[in-house]
């Protein structure tokens, strides 16, 4: 049962084992919380791997409109008009420190959309720019489709998001980064393309 699991998850991660093998177990916590919606407590946990991790790592709180509207910024400041291709053509993620914040910051997007929502766009906007610095994973097509789903809706500029959707959709023909690509379609088809290719 749950409380049997979590109970061996905590032996587990009380052990003195290496970082990957600890990701993976965390990994497993995060993910089981979330499936008996102990939301909260997923977070939490992700949030504490990525600290361990010696990541950047937002606040569990609400955060305030300018804090949103600075970050988004500043992340298009890193886009620097960069095209789909251009997006889909950076180099692999080879960092793996970065790579399993990356994939913690996908359960991160889905806890925090349940319970502060506010927090969603800081994580994503965390997930592109680490894309942007330091390169590509599987990680990073759900992180720009949910940008572009951001650009499309609250920020109003739709043409911006269906770039981000056609970058999610080319970083998936890529090799190796087909993982997320049932999330990653879901949100550029239903959340992005109908705002300018509406529905006849």
């Amino acid at each position: 049962d749950f409380d049997t699991m979590n109970d061996h998850i905590e032996e587990v991660l009380s052990k003195d084992i290496d970082t990957k093998e600890k990701y993976r177990v965390s990994e497993i916590k995060v993910k089981s919380l979330l499936t008996v919606g102990k939301a909260n407590e997923a977070i939490n946990a992700a949030l504490d791997f990525r600290r361990q991790l010696g990541l950047p790592t937002p606040q569990k709180k609400a955060a305030s409109k300018f804090t949103i509207i600075r970050e988004c910024i500043r992340v298009k400041k890193l886009l620097n008009d960069k095209t789909a291709e251009g997006i889909a053509n950076l180099p692999e993620l080879d960092d793996e420190l970065y790579e399993m914040g990356q994939r913690m910051n996908e359960h991160l997007a889905t806890s925090v959309y349940l319970v502060e929502p506010t927090m969603y766009p800081l994580i994503i906007f965390q997930s592109v720019t680490t894309s942007l610095k330091h390169g590509l994973n599987s990680s990073s097509s759900p992180a720009f489709a949910r940008l572009g789903m951001l650009l499309c809706g609250p920020f109003g500029k739709p043409h911006e998001g269906l770039e981000m959707a056609k970058a999610a959709e080319l970083i998936l023909e890529k090799p190796g980064m087909r993982s997320s690509m049932t999330h990653t379609i879901f949100v550029t088809q239903t959340c992005c393309y109908h705002w300018t290719s509406p529905l006849q």
